[in-house]
């Protein structure tokens, strides 16, 4: 059978955004929640080691968690469920980021195509995206739940990339997590790494550009990383 190339025939652009540390500033809250329910097991983690774990499926991270200390944490989908319970809880009135609402108005209105891979589950992805309210600004949404593997595999990319039908070299990824850009990279797409303070620019040295907030952010300096 032919194999389809999937590009665009305008060489339509795509933005396609990691969600936790970047959509919303949740980093906070999901590791807060982590340390509540790994307190009971002795493990307790700094901030300064979060930065190692982000990017990793919370599927990945029990197994990593249980291998590191030699432990038995519960079930997956339970660890996950109590986790999002904490989570909603505090993250609750949480204000989006206007500067967030402003780019996403410039992509639309340039009919730059625009999607979210998240290595969150489906659930999880659905209820914070409807929250913040960008759910209308998204032409596809790709969760851990679609893909077999997670990254720094380039999958949940790749299938967004599949989903919004632009060739993945014209996919500029924005992430906060060093898996992140790896995937993005192994996708053939760009990368615009997302600085926080439970990251470095030197996490995120292999991306394509380095940024602090939406706002240092617009339709041609995107379109320049193509040039």
């Amino acid at each position: 059978m032919k194999k389809t190339l999937l590009i665009n025939k305008n060489k339509q652009l795509a933005v396609i955004f990691d969600m936790d540390g970047v959509l919303i500033d949740s980093t906070y809250y999901i590791w807060e929640s982590f340390r509540q329910l790994l307190s009971p097991y002795g493990i307790k983690i700094a901030n300064d080691q979060i930065n190692k774990y982000l990017g990793h499926s919370l599927r990945d991270l029990i197994k990593i968690w249980e291998e590191e200390y030699n432990i038995k944490l519960p079930p997956y989908d339970q660890f996950s469920k109590e986790a999002l319970e904490i989570q909603l809880k505090m993250m609750k009135g949480i204000p989006v980021k206007q500067d967030l609402i402003i780019l996403l108005t410039d992509l639309k209105s340039h009919q730059v195509s625009m999607a979210v891979g998240t290595s969150s589950l489906t659930y999880r992805t659905n209820m914070i995206l409807r929250n913040l309210g960008v759910e209308g600004y998204l032409d596809a949404i790709v969760t851990a739940d679609d893909v077999s593997e997670h990254k720094p595999n380039p999958h949940v990319y790749l299938e967004a990339a599949k989903k919004i039908k632009v060739d993945p070299r014209r996919c500029v990824v924005i992430e906060d997590a060093a898996t992140g850009i790896e995937a993005a990279r192994r996708a053939g797409m760009k990368s615009i790494g997302y600085l926080t303070k439970y990251n470095s620019a030197e996490s995120l040295k292999s991306a394509n550009l380095l940024i602090k907030g939406f706002d240092e952010l617009s339709v041609e300096k995107i379109k320049s990383l193509f040039i």
